[in-house]
């Protein structure tokens, strides 16, 4: 009886004791949540802007690679407007490019904004120089939007779509950052470089106002350029008719110097002069100029002699409606083993590309209208949007891949 009399007043004090701390946890936690909230109450408005702060920084930390920021940044040491070393302080950023003139007023939110593609042509614009140019008519910009659009279309970013559309509002995806990067850096590599250029009326531009692929190459990237084309130039000898042997010996009397040389021709020699052979060796001294074969590896010839460590690239043109098939296969298939032989890189727009102005469509939208002979497009001639959209893009990477190259 005792033992159980024990037993039983061992378990009340075991209760007594739980309840005990039950009762004073309780209070315990019931005071803490009353701090905390009373603390809360008291900082509830910085509380607030804290939060959003970092959300803020979170989702421009996030889209690092797709911020306006980090955009001007890359811009504006790629141009050499500035040396910045701080990718990461979007402020600052803002400010310099501010200071330079690249944006006008702005406030806290806009460096937090996604990168989109008007941001990236109006300050590009701005900040390379670019002349206005236009590709034609943009349907989906506002009159305010026209020129920076169009001058970027132009010089091959955002080239217009079928509906000639080139979304200014689309925020720039991470591939699309890439490319721009690329561009960057090209251009870094190329500013300052010279080009002499060689060729006829697809290098000289007929089909846009006289501005063709050297013009353009040279303007989007910083070069300088002395053009020698001539429109109707051919490498066999056509009597009056100019030639380009002719036109690299006018530039060696005349001293041109150049860091790079843009060759092209061979469109006035299909069907109207001799194909020619190709010669073995290197040495073209009584090559025979009045072939298409002699004329090029005379001219070639003549370009390894009078600058000789000038890297040449030559361009053979797109498929277009001129002389059968066969001989515009025979002429520029020709064309690209002697530069083979040569050493000399080749862009090659007749494979490389879909412009084949056979095909109507192409060549209404991508050649020039000569009104000499009335509304037709010629099929020969690119106009601006056939040189953005197709010449550009090769040749851009042809002459960047050479420097690199060299460098390497």
């Amino acid at each position: 009886m005792r033992k159980k009399t024990i037993n039983r007043i061992g378990l009340t004090a075991l209760i007594i004791a739980l309840l005990t701390i039950l009762i004073v946890g309780t209070s315990v936690v019931t005071a803490i949540a009353k701090h905390t909230a009373d603390r809360a109450g008291a900082s509830g408005a910085a509380s607030s802007v804290e939060k959003e702060n970092n959300s803020r920084l979170n989702s421009y930390m996030a889209n690092a690679m797709n911020n306006r920021s980090k955009w001007l940044y890359d811009l504006m040491n790629a141009s050499g407007l500035a040396q910045l070393s701080n990718s990461s302080n979007g402020a600052a950023i803002f400010r310099k490019a501010y200071t330079l003139g690249l944006i006008g007023a702005y406030t806290e939110d806009d460096i937090y904004l996604p990168l989109n593609r008007l941001f990236v042509a109006q300050t590009t614009v701005k900040a390379l120089h670019y002349p206005e140019r236009t590709v034609g008519p943009i349907s989906d910009v506002t009159p305010d939007q026209q020129s920076v659009m169009g001058t970027m279309a132009y010089y091959g970013y955002f080239v217009p779509d079928d509906q000639d559309r080139v979304s200014p509002e689309a925020t720039i995806t991470a591939k699309e950052y890439e490319t721009l990067r690329l561009e960057l850096e090209r251009y870094k590599t190329l500013k300052g470089k010279r080009i002499l250029a060689f060729g006829d009326s697809i290098m000289h531009g007929s089909g846009n106002h006289d501005e063709g692929i050297a013009d353009m190459i040279a303007a989007k990237y910083a070069m300088t350029v002395t053009d020698y084309s001539v429109p109707g130039a051919s490498f066999a000898d056509r009597g009056e008719r100019s030639r380009i042997c002719n036109q690299i010996r006018v530039a060696y009397r005349d001293q041109a110097q150049a860091d790079l040389i843009l060759l092209n021709g061979g469109t006035n020699d299909m069907g109207h002069m001799p194909f020619g052979e190709t010669v073995p060796g290197f040495e073209m001294s009584d090559a025979d100029e009045t072939t298409f074969s002699g004329g090029m590896q005379k001219a070639l010839w003549m370009l390894r002699g009078y600058w000789k460590d000038t890297p040449v690239i030559y361009t053979r043109v797109h498929n277009m409606d001129l002389v059968e098939d066969r001989l515009e296969r025979q002429y520029g298939d020709r064309a690209l083993d002697i530069m083979e032989k040569w050493g000399v890189r080749s862009v090659d727009l007749y494979n490389g590309t879909t412009m084949n102005t056979e095909k109507k469509a192409i060549c209404d939208r991508y050649t020039f209208v000569d009104e000499r002979y009335g509304t037709a497009h010629d099929s020969i001639h690119p106009n601006a949007l056939g040189y953005a959209k197709y010449y550009l893009p090769l040749i851009s990477e042809a002459v960047a891949d050479q420097f690199n190259e060299v460098s390497e």
